[in-house]
């Protein structure tokens, strides 16, 4: 049985590869297409935006004048297009796929709110193989004591307006964690001057900003005289897209709650 998905921001450059990827996946099934009211191309229809033969849904402005209940919502946008998202759709019933990044506490806490009556997948990278990093890095964070430190260095392409990127601040709160610190309390982004000698209290974070890197996420774990170092690299958007498609696939049946890629992947 194919799976009835909404995208929103589809447009965008993750919106195209998830409408891509879904109309090769004949368990997939587009029902609307969202992108922001004053887009000049409302109203046209989607395949012909991609590059692809008419398939007879149109880009819209407006969630609800799409089937929301019976579908899946893919949410790769910017944070205020998600929380406005949130607001239209505010004691209504769907299930929700949220790949966006950038979000603040009260954004966290809407999407909170949003899962305690609806279904929801929350997670800041789609990809298998991020999701293993995340374990990874718990696993090898876990075992390791405070002589090792841990540093955590991202790099993305000069669009991107988010700095950490949502998967480095997952890493991050990952590392905190096992030094029994919250993200705000260990994370030291960047250093720069005279900072005195390293803390064993920390964890480094630093963010690359060039050309047209899809996403390059490294964990060096730092110890004297050795070191370990946990490295993914994204070579293709498409690897995002075909994990919220996975992830949509999936929340299409599940009861309200927050959910995370571990979820769906069965970690």
């Amino acid at each position: 049985m194919a799976t009835d998905i909404i995208i929103n921001g589809a447009l965008g450059k993750m919106g195209k590869e998830i409408l891509l990827c879904a109309l090769e996946d004949r368990n997939m099934r587009i029902t609307g297409c969202l992108e922001y009211p004053a887009h000049p191309s409302i109203g046209k229809d989607i395949g012909p935006l991609i590059g692809r033969e008419p398939v007879n849904v149109l880009l819209s402005d407006s969630v609800e004048k799409s089937p929301f209940e019976s579908s899946v919502i893919i949410d790769f946008s910017v944070p205020a297009a998600t929380s406005l998202l949130l607001q239209k759709l505010s004691g209504k019933h769907t299930a929700l796929v949220i790949a966006t990044t950038g979000f603040d506490k009260n954004g966290v806490a809407a999407i909170e709110d949003f899962s305690r009556s609806n279904p929801v997948v929350f997670s800041p990278n789609m990809s298998l193989g991020v999701n293993i990093l995340f374990y990874l890095t718990e696993l090898v964070a876990s075992k390791l004591n405070e002589d090792f430190d841990i540093e955590i260095i991202e790099a993305h392409h000069r669009f991107k307006k988010d700095a950490p990127s949502g998967t480095a601040k997952k890493l991050g709160e990952i590392a905190a964690a096992s030094l029994g610190l919250s993200y705000d309390q260990a994370i030291k982004n960047g250093r720069a001057g005279i900072v005195g000698e390293r803390t064993k209290k920390e964890v480094g974070m630093h963010a690359v900003r060039g050309g047209d890197i899809v996403g390059d996420h490294t964990v060096l774990f730092a110890g004297l005289g050795e070191r370990i170092e946990l490295k993914h690299v994204v070579h293709s958007r498409s690897t995002l897209a075909r994990g919220a498609i996975t992830a949509a696939k999936w929340v299409s049946n599940r009861k309200s709650g927050l959910y995370s890629m571990r979820d769906v992947l069965g970690f």
